[in-house]
């Protein structure tokens, strides 16, 4: 049981109850932008591409960008309120709780100028901040039409890799996936010249109800990007002892060294 429990903590984030009390509302999501995620997880594996859908909540002055799984997750998880409950929702087979291979949540906020980031490793959940212009972008004249929307060209280098990314003028968002943002309109396809991550925009619409933009207030560990990044690389490299100390088999140990290892190539290779 302690192995099956281990395995669910490398797929799921750390589970505390999430009383509304808890949820830091900011504003109400006026868009919400869904994007397909097409990515190599596996550096040495080109024939093995992952595929996830991703939302960006756009509201009057933050967005929020997130794994559709992920917030789904969190949504059923906001309404736990005993470890009865967790337990339950974690054994039943018949209906597993949505997974996400990104656990992250990042809000662009443009009235300070910032992004303020969470993410997850098995260490805790961190926070950090980021300046919002990250990017030195180069237009181009080149078009295209991509998923209904006229759209032009425009390069840039960020976190160890060059990326081409299109936007449309035609949705007035100087916004996009991940942290992407900075172009005179929504970004509706960006991706790193190696083809290694590709995000493409699904949908625009408007939330049929009340959505908002917030996020569940916890016991953060605030750092910087580096020292976050430095502690994910910690995680990795001592997975065994990890799983040792959580009471982990031996098969469960090395199954989970296996798994970290094919993990190898995240978007940013530099910080």
């Amino acid at each position: 049981m302690r192995n099956f429990f281990f395995i669910l903590a490398l797929l799921f984030p750390i589970i505390t109850f999430s009383q509304q009390s808890n949820i830091e509302k900011i504003e109400p999501t006026e868009f919400l932008i869904t994007y397909s995620l097409l990515w190599q997880q596996d550096s040495t594996d080109a024939n093995f591409i992952r595929q996830e859908d991703m939302l960006l909540f756009v509201g009057k002055s933050t967005s929020k960008f997130t794994g559709l799984n992920t917030f789904r997750y969190d949504t059923i998880m906001r309404q736990v309120s005993s470890r009865e409950e967790i337990q339950s929702l974690l054994s039943d087979m018949k209906n597993p709780l949505p997974h996400s291979a990104f656990r992250y949540q990042f809000f662009k906020q443009y009235h300070k100028e910032k992004i303020l980031c969470i993410e997850h490793t098995l260490d805790g959940t961190f926070r950090y901040e980021e300046k919002l212009n990250l990017f030195n972008w180069q237009l181009t004249s080149d078009t295209t039409t991509i998923a209904g929307y006229k759209a032009q060209k425009a390069t840039t280098d960020f976190g160890g890799r060059s990326w081409v990314a299109w936007f449309s003028a035609d949705l007035p968002f100087n916004d996009g996936p991940y942290k992407f943002n900075g172009l005179p309109g929504l970004i509706v396809k960006v991706h790193d010249t190696r083809n290694h991550y590709v995000f493409e925009l699904i949908s625009v619409e408007k939330p049929a109800k009340e959505l908002m933009i917030d996020y569940k207030i916890k016991d953060f560990i605030d750092t910087s990007k580096g020292k976050f990044f430095e502690a994910k690389e910690r995680v990795r490299t001592n997975i065994i002892n990890i799983a040792k100390k959580a009471g982990a088999s031996h098969e469960s140990q090395q199954r989970a060294a296996q798994n970290m290892a094919k993990r190898n190539n995240p978007i940013e290779l530099k910080w």
